[in-house]
């Protein structure tokens, strides 16, 4: 009885210090490394010139977050040395990048060049019309009438174009732009108070021109 006591007592004390190591390896293993600010610009690399690359996806693999680079290729981000970031792109070769763990100050900046992706399509011949057996009927059905033309010119008409003017970006590329400077702003105030233009000069000095330059007048009716 005396020898099992024993062996109980020298199995709890070798799971005990088992135990123990197991948490210092732990918090050794997941003590945080440096933040850093990590930043640079994102380049296209084809045709044997370097442009450019606006919104690439720019991703931290250990956390699942991220950015994207802006119209002019710039990103900058908040990541840790030892971090993998991975940038992909539409069209492009996506690359890695693993931050180096000797970084000391806190600021690292990196050029980074994606290569062009290029892939071969099977051919397809697309016809108007399947057979010549088709075309009487389909010449017979189709509209000459001028409903679509009077739409078209309803949708054309001047208050129509007056209201949508507002909201309606230049082109695509603009909506694009807009939409990801919308998303970047409610990512950079997450979890805090956005503040309020009310209290910014510059927003003011916009105000007062925009005063002057008689935006806030009502237009008069045609």
């Amino acid at each position: 009885m005396k020898k099992l006591n024993i062996q109980i007592t020298q199995i709890a004390g070798i799971a005990c210090l088992t135990f123990l190591f197991s948490i210092i390896a732990l918090k050794v293993f997941c003590q945080d490394k440096p933040v850093i600010q990590f930043s640079g610009m994102v380049y296209s690399q084809a045709n044997g010139a370097q442009s450019p690359l606006p919104f690439v996806g720019i991703g931290i693999l250990r956390t699942r977050h991220g950015t994207y680079s802006d119209a002019n290729g710039f990103f900058s981000m908040a990541a840790q040395t030892g971090d993998t970031i991975l940038f992909s792109s539409l069209g492009y070769k996506s690359q890695r990048l693993v931050l180096p763990s000797e970084i000391k100050s806190d600021r690292h900046f990196e050029n980074i060049t994606l290569e062009q992706d290029t892939f071969q399509l099977e051919s397809a011949i697309v016809y108007s019309i399947p057979s010549k057996e088709h075309f009487r009927p389909e010449f017979l059905e189709m509209d000459v009438s001028n409903k679509l033309k009077d739409e078209a010119e309803r949708n054309l008409a001047q208050d129509v174009l007056e209201k949508l003017e507002p909201y309606t970006p230049s082109d695509g590329r603009a909506g694009v732009s807009l939409y990801f400077s919308q998303e970047s702003q409610k990512l950079y105030y997450d979890g805090q108070i956005k503040p309020q233009n009310i209290f910014s000069p510059l927003a003011w000095v916009e105000f007062f021109k925009a005063l002057k330059r008689g935006e806030f007048k009502k237009k008069k009716k045609k």
